[in-house]
C-alpha cells in the first residue's frame, strides 16, 4: 500500500504542468492608502461562470481592509453611469463621484482565457505540445477626488506542456483556475505595497 501512494504522489509531481504568472504592464508601482476614504467595487466584468467567484474573493479581500468603509455596487443604491470603456476619463469618474459620494472607485475585468488542455488531459504527449491555458485580468483603482488612476494591475497566467514533457497524462490548471490565480497575484501586490 505505501508502495501504491508513492507511485501515485510521483505521478502527480512528474505530470503536473506548475502555472505561472506575471504583470504585463509595471508602471503603477505603488499601492493605496486604505486608512482613508469610502470605497465602491462596481460590477466585475467577467464570464457569468466566473462572476461570482470573482466577486467573492475582491469583496472579501477589501472587506478585510476597508470594513464598513467598502461597498459594492449591487449592495449600494448608487448611481454609477455605464460605461463601454473600461478604463474611465475625467468625465465618467466625475459623475460616478456626484451619483455614489465615495472617495474611491474599484474596477476589475477579466481578460481573454484560452482552455486548450484539460484539468486532467490524456491527449499523446506528440499532439499537446503547443496547447496551453491562459487567463489574465486587470484591476484598477480611481481616486474620485481627484479623478486620477491611482493604481492599476494586469495579471497573466498560463499553464501548458513544456517541450522536454514525455508523459501522455497531464494535470493542468484550467483558464478558471488561472484566472483566480491572477487575482489572487494582484491582492497580493495590492497589499504589500499599500499603506494599511
Amino acid at each position: 500500500m505505501k508502495v501504491f501512494k508513492i507511485l501515485i504522489v510521483t505521478f502527480l509531481l512528474t505530470s503536473c504542468n506548475l502555472p505561472k504568472y506575471y504583470f504585463k504592464d509595471d508602471s503603477i508601482t505603488t499601492g493605496v492608502d486604505f486608512t482613508k476614504g469610502k470605497w465602491l467595487l462596481n460590477r466585475i466584468e467577467s464570464s457569468k461562470a466566473t462572476e461570482e467567484q470573482l466577486t467573492k474573493k475582491t469583496t472579501a479581500f477589501f472587506t478585510e481592509k476597508l470594513g464598513n468603509r467598502f461597498s459594492t455596487v449591487y449592495s449600494e443604491k448608487v448611481l454609477v453611469p455605464q460605461s463601454s470603456n473600461f478604463l474611465l476619463n475625467a468625465e465618467e469618474l466625475k459623475q460616478i463621484k456626484i451619483g455614489s459620494n465615495y472617495d474611491y472607485f474599484i474596477q476589475v475585468k477579466s481578460g481573454n482565457s484560452k482552455n486548450e488542455l484539460g484539468v486532467i488531459d490524456a491527449t499523446p504527449k506528440n499532439f499537446n505540445k503547443n496547447l496551453k491555458n491562459e487567463a489574465s485580468i486587470q484591476l484598477v483603482i480611481y481616486d474620485l477626488n481627484t479623478q486620477q488612476l491611482i493604481y492599476s494591475k494586469n495579471a497573466f497566467g498560463i499553464a501548458g506542456n513544456p517541450e522536454n514533457n514525455s508523459n501522455d497524462i497531464t494535470l493542468t490548471k484550467s483558464s478558471t483556475g488561472l484566472l483566480i490565480g491572477c487575482l489572487d497575484k494582484i491582492i497580493k501586490d495590492l497589499d504589500k505595497k499599500s499603506i494599511q
